[in-house]
């Protein structure tokens, strides 16, 4: 319709009809939206009760008098089990010295595999057995090895090295094995000669842990400080003055075979701890979690502060040259399905009995499970895995209904 002037009419009706339908569009839509069932598949997952903290090394050490640097031949590494005066490295008196003595140490193995060799050599050795037991060697290895089992590793390989070696000498002669043996003994004698008796013996002053890291706080962080200390006197320690002198001493023998680390933390983190629990420690340098005890609770009533000391008797090279240190404190660990807590529902029954649990929807039918939380988040619980043949709880790969409207079980989910 045009007016007069030429000017389009505007048809009130309908305008009026398209807003109304773009009203009852949107009202479709969110209805849709509202309405629509959306699922998450259930996993399994791991989760720590932990917390992390702040924490230092007490341990009984004794610095080992003595230098370390290009004339010194270390004879123990770290971490290394030692006895009292055991010889821990020699220093020579020159360069060349300590070089003729590394030349020593080859010439020496040399020597022993020959000798070894040569007492090998029989007239009639089974060579089906020696490869039998050069199988059972190496398999014996391979589980050491997986079992992380350091101890008699080197005799095994000792034995293996002469298993091998007694398989190839069939044919070689035994005299041509004890002259080589003897020319390198000569070799040996010669080396020994220019070496003199220009070296030092540095010996362990006591038994324990030999250690490479000297950072000053032998005397001052002991087992008997420890008795006394509080979580505020923790707190005034300085990492900063934590020094590295490794280069002005040889090292140092950690004495215990059980260490302790304490550290100031929240009463709020320990509230359910006591005495003789058992915890794990997580240290970042150290490749697994360890077992250790609560040692002491030692709680301040001003400040809401306690002082947690654990020990341990795991002895690694990462744990000996440790002081000061971040660590996670892992209370317990929890395994089961990870539930979102928007999918957690009530279901009463008709004696009134309330009980918590989630909708699946396995097909086009929801169905309730039952849920026994294990561990509660912010915004998740983890509860216990049910069990696929007797049907009962959550097990992985249930399609959880995290969003739905008037769930009920066995209801048709369109």
């Amino acid at each position: 319709m045009i007016d007069l002037k030429g000017k389009k009419k505007i048809n009130y009706r309908r305008l009026g009809f398209i807003v109304f339908g773009m009203i009852m569009l949107a009202v479709i839509i969110w209805q849709i939206a509202v309405n629509r069932t959306e699922t998450q598949t259930a996993v399994k997952i791991t989760v720590n009760d932990s917390f992390m903290a702040d924490g230092w090394f007490f341990r009984n050490e004794v610095v080992v008098q003595g230098t370390t640097g290009d004339t010194v031949k270390h004879i123990v590494q770290v971490g290394d089990k030692v006895q009292k005066s055991a010889a821990l490295a020699v220093v020579y008196s020159s360069t060349q010295a300590l070089e003729n003595s590394q030349k020593i140490s080859v010439l020496d193995d040399q020597i022993a595999l020959l000798n070894s060799a040569a007492q090998m050599i029989t007239s009639g050795s089974d060579s089906v057995k020696i490869e039998s037991m050069i199988t059972t060697k190496i398999s014996e290895l391979s589980l050491a090895m997986q079992q992380s089992t350091v101890s008699g590793m080197q005799s095994s390989v000792t034995e293996l090295r002469n298993l091998c070696l007694r398989r190839g000498i069939g044919s070689i002669d035994k005299d041509v094995l004890l002259g080589q043996a003897q020319a390198l003994e000569s070799e040996r004698n010669y080396l020994q000669q220019q070496i003199g008796g220009g070296s030092i013996t540095i010996a362990s002053p006591a038994a324990g842990y030999f250690s490479e890291v000297v950072d000053g706080f032998e005397t001052q962080l002991t087992i008997d400080s420890l008795e006394t200390m509080t979580a505020s006197e923790l707190e005034n320690l300085d990492p900063n003055k934590i020094s590295s002198t490794s280069s002005n001493n040889l090292g140092k023998i950690v004495q215990d075979f059980r260490w302790y680390f304490a550290m100031s933390v929240s009463q709020e983190d320990i509230e359910n701890l006591s005495v003789g629990d058992s915890l794990l420690l997580g240290f970042a340098q150290v490749s697994s979690d360890i077992s250790v005890n609560v040692e002491d609770i030692r709680k301040e009533k001003n400040n809401g502060k306690a002082l947690l000391i654990i020990s341990g008797m795991e002895i690694t090279p990462e744990i000996l040259s440790m002081r000061y240190q971040s660590v996670e404190v892992i209370k317990k660990i929890y395994t089961g399905i990870k539930v979102p807590k928007s999918a957690v529902r009530i279901k009463t029954d008709s004696n009134g009995n309330a009980t918590q649990g989630v909708y699946i929807l396995p097909d086009s039918l929801s169905r309730f499970k039952a849920i026994e939380v294990l561990y509660e988040t912010s915004d998740y619980y983890v509860v216990k895995q049910g069990t696929t043949v007797e049907n009962t709880g959550l097990v992985v790969g249930d399609s959880i209904i995290v969003k739905g409207r008037d769930l009920e079980d066995l209801k048709v989910i369109k």
